[in-house]
């Protein structure tokens, strides 16, 4: 389903004020697992001497660990009652090395007119623009904000492994995952456009953890519902972070870029 970006903004403006404060799940991190592996990859290239602005922190949940691994941190989002969240949770973890600006990814050059950065963080963040020409703007802005050789270090959607999976879940006869509002990016368009801006040093994927959280662990627990924080995704998390299974890396719909500024 196709959401205007106000409708996107007033979704995630309710969730900000509306969802749970308690338990690992939060607004903007509902798989807790995922949100692991995200954060533990783009922890690898976060060095103390570094300053890095987080686009879209949302509540704030990953951003005290990368404020915990730097010299500095910028922490940006739209959503106003996420942003406050973010605050609330870098006041209680004492943080004095964080601070955080209200306003769009698509406004990055007016928010930080004289900044660079060495490490540029999205995490599932552009993947909330409604248009491809949105998502270009924002990546062409963060290459700007960011220093000569520095690192865009981008955690995000694709549809075409999406729609691997998905031909997975049809076969064992669960239904299609589907996407809410999102507007994931198309692996080869991505790297085309990508190839213009930045050097891909690496890319990782959650291959494993999505193929046995998705398929082997709805299946598993039938006729209930699976749930994102169950003991069983848990260990999906383990063995995806230590056993290599490059042949379910088709079905990565997140994956982890890092992209260096040509």
């Amino acid at each position: 389903m196709q959401l205007s970006m106000d409708e996107i903004r007033k979704h995630w403006e309710d969730a900000g004020q509306l969802f749970p404060t308690e338990g690992n799940i939060t607004p903007t991190s509902r798989d807790p697992f995922l949100g692991q592996l995200e954060e533990q990859n783009i922890l690898d290239f976060l060095r103390p001497n570094q300053i890095a602005l987080e686009m879209g922190c949302g509540d704030g949940s990953h951003s005290v660990k990368y404020a915990g691994q730097v010299k500095a941190l910028s922490a940006l989002d739209l959503i106003e009652s996420l942003l406050n969240r973010a605050k609330q949770r870098a006041a209680d973890a004492h943080l004095e090395n964080i601070d955080f600006t209200l306003g769009s990814v698509l406004a990055l050059k007016e928010l930080f007119p004289s900044r660079k950065f060495d490490r540029l963080i999205s995490q599932r963040c552009l993947i909330n623009l409604a248009e491809w020409e949105l998502q270009q703007d924002a990546v062409r802005q963060a290459h700007s904000l960011l220093k000569e050789g520095g690192l865009f270090l981008m955690t995000e959607g694709f549809q075409d492994a999406m729609d691997e999976l998905n031909i997975v879940r049809n076969k064992f006869g669960l239904p299609e995952i589907a996407v809410a509002f999102n507007r994931n990016f198309i692996r080869r368009e991505f790297e085309e456009f990508i190839a213009q801006y930045f050097e891909i040093v690496e890319v990782r994927h959650y291959g494993a953890y999505l193929f046995l959280s998705r398929v082997l662990h709805p299946l598993a627990v039938l006729p209930a519902e699976p749930k994102h924080d169950a003991r069983l995704n848990e260990v999906a998390m383990e063995i995806g972070r230590e056993v290599p299974m490059p042949d379910l890396d088709r079905y990565s719909y997140n994956s982890f870029y890092v992209l260096k500024k040509k």
